[in-house]
């Protein structure tokens, strides 16, 4: 599932932030690393590129890791997401929320593009939160966040395979939000009509979350459930802070072109905000719609 690794770099201290990672993955992997970069025509960087990915490459010979590098020629997120299209990779890792004047990319920009195009697995490593990543490369905890339904659950096998490989724990999570019904006169037990709902959703979610984990427990994992209340955002990142994780692990959903929402509100907020490694997945599933749920 993760034979090739591909590792975009710019030459920037924001994009190697990356690199600790792919050297813990790769190695519990035994996956090959291809570090890609690419310059615009007319930019005489070649010679200068060529010497700091041979670099790049030693550094993670040395360690033990099979690794070899590309320099290629166009626009940064399109080499990308072709290379990787065209080589059968399994795994993207990819540093995050840089700026275009810390590095020859807008790794932001970049990052975004490669997963709203891209239907392969890609780890996202905020570059505003790196300094010494420690144990917590080791990607000793990881949180699933899931939400009932069948999108949700295309992150799973890819968790699954790096967490069999890594010793991973694994936690599947589900946020539920309590029931507000609207204040009209048809619902006189309105409070009461709330907590019922709210409490057969609550007890829905705990069914699923059951099976799911038996599955996954069934085929040698160490994972566990856990039903959270509140709204899915905040009250996700806040268990995964809580917890000590150090990965959270979601699909996006693609339906509505290239903006924002094109990976789901949740998953999006979730993208936005955490501080934590993250395993984004964009899910294409045909004829599947959003609310296919259960």
């Amino acid at each position: 599932m993760f034979e090739k690794i591909l590792v975009p770099l710019d030459g920037s201290e924001l994009a190697e932030g990356a690199l600790p990672y792919v050297e813990e993955i790769a190695r519990s992997l035994s996956s090959e690393v291809i570090l890609l970069t690419a310059y615009l025509s007319g930019e005489r960087v070649e010679h200068l590129l060529g010497a700091y990915m041979a670099k790049k490459v030693q550094d993670l010979q040395t360690l033990g890791v099979k690794a070899r590098s590309v320099i290629l020629q166009g626009d940064a997120a399109t080499q990308i997401l072709d290379f990787a299209k065209k080589n059968k990779i399994g795994l993207i890792i990819i540093s995050t929320h840089g700026c275009s004047g810390c590095g020859r990319w807008p790794l932001g920009n970049i990052a975004n593009k490669v997963m709203r195009e891209s239907l392969i697995p890609t780890i996202l490593v905020r570059s505003d939160q790196l300094g010494d990543v420690g144990a917590d490369k080791e990607l000793k905890k990881i949180l699933v966040s899931l939400d009932g339904s069948r999108f949700a659950e295309v992150v799973i096998p890819h968790v699954e395979g790096l967490a069999k490989k890594m010793n991973s724990e694994v936690v599947l999570v589900m946020a539920i939000e309590a029931v507000k019904l609207p204040y009209i006169a048809a619902y006189r037990d309105r409070e009461e009509m709330e907590k019922n709902y709210t409490t057969k959703a609550k007890r829905e979610a705990e069914r699923y979350l059951n099976k799911k984990e038996m599955s996954l427990s069934n085929k040698g994992l160490k994972v566990s459930s856990v039903p959270l209340e509140g709204k899915p955002t905040p009250t996700i990142l806040q268990y995964g802070e809580d917890n000590s994780f150090n990965l959270i692990a979601l699909t996006t959903h693609g339906f509505s072109g290239v903006t924002k929402w094109a990976y789901g509100s949740v998953a999006s907020h979730i993208i936005e905000s955490s501080s934590k490694p993250l395993l984004v997945l964009r899910a294409s599933l045909p004829g599947l719609k959003p609310d296919d749920r259960y």
